[in-house]
Formats: structure tokens, C-alpha cells, sequence
């Protein structure tokens, strides 16, 4: 009496086609992946920088926010099935968590040194990269790069539909054969 019309109720008279399981696997990009991800993580390097620069505070803890963005991101435009992609969300993930650490420091040491950006950019040795990592990466900045990393491989992966995770799992299993 009181029972509401169920969608899948109703027949339709829609042809389902299954879809290609190779055009999924040749959907896949890992070039444009690669792009995109670095496009991203320069983004919020520079986001994260003037963030920091405006408020005067360092917000280790957006290494998360860009392993979230960076993992959506080369899901969005690499379409990825397998291991790579998550690896490259990692890789590029490591490298802008490093690097947005980095980018932080020099306005400090600009004002520290009362030199302009570009003349400790110039500056910089191998022996300023070890007090670097030395003196200002902390424990937390590599737990965060860590977390942030977990969350860029979750975010990786193409998700499928049934259909989709179906049609491929079956051309597996005929190649198998």
C-alpha cells in the first residue's frame, strides 16, 4: 500500500552493449597521466607557497591535500588499469611533497639572508640540499609525504563499472585459455 515504484521494475527497452575491453586498456595514457600530475604538483607547490608566504605559517599537512588532488588527477587523464599509474601518482606525489617543502624555504632563507629569491636559487649546492634535509625536513614532513602518497595510489586507479570490471576480466580469462 505504502510501497514505493522500484526503478529496475519498470522494463526499457535499451539495448545494453557490453563494453570493449580493449578500448578501456587503449584508453590508457600514462604520458598525459605524467603531464597533468606534474602540472598539478607545480600548481600547489606555488598554492602552498603563497599560502605560507601570506600567512606567515607552514602548513605541513598540504602534502595531503596535493596527494589527494595529484592521485584525481592522473586517474582523470591517464585512465589507468594497471600498476603504473599508481606508481606515477607516488613518484610525482614523493617529488612535489619534497618540493613544496622546498619551495617554502626559499622565501625564508630570502629573508634570512636578505637576498632575493633568485640569488639563493643560484646558490644552492649539494651541501645546502643535506642541511636541508637535515635541519628543515622533520619527522612530520615524511609522515605527511607518506600519507600523501597512500592517498595519490588510492585516487590512481580508473574506477569501473560491472560492466566494464566484467567485460575485461572475461577477455582475461579467454586469453588465458
Amino acid at each position: 500500500m505504502l510501497r514505493l515504484k522500484k526503478k529496475h521494475d519498470t522494463p526499457t527497452d535499451e539495448v545494453v552493449t557490453p563494453p570493449d575491453p580493449r578500448a578501456l586498456i587503449a584508453a590508457q595514457s600514462p604520458g598525459k597521466a605524467i603531464v597533468a600530475g606534474a602540472l598539478a604538483v607545480l600548481t600547489l607547490c606555488v598554492l602552498w607557497t603563497a599560502i605560507t608566504i601570506a600567512t606567515g605559517r607552514i602548513f605541513p599537512w598540504f602534502s595531503i591535500v596535493l596527494g589527494a588532488i595529484v592521485g584525481r588527477v592522473v586517474r582523470r587523464y591517464g585512465l589507468g588499469l594497471d600498476y603504473r599509474f599508481p606508481l606515477i601518482a607516488a613518484l610525482l606525489v614523493c617529488t612535489g611533497a619534497l618540493l613544496g617543502n622546498l619551495m617554502i624555504a626559499i622565501p625564508t632563507t630570502t629573508d634570512e639572508l636578505d637576498a632575493g629569491a633568485w640569488q639563493v636559487i643560484r646558490g644552492l649546492t649539494w651541501r645546502s640540499f643535506e642541511i636541508f634535509f637535515d635541519e628543515v625536513i622533520t619527522a612530520v614532513d615524511y609522515i605527511y609525504a607518506g600519507f600523501a602518497t597512500a592517498l595519490a595510489v588510492f585516487y590512481s586507479r580508473r574506477r569501473l563499472r560491472r560492466e566494464e570490471e566484467f567485460a575485461l576480466r572475461t577477455m582475461k580469462g579467454n586469453e588465458a585459455r
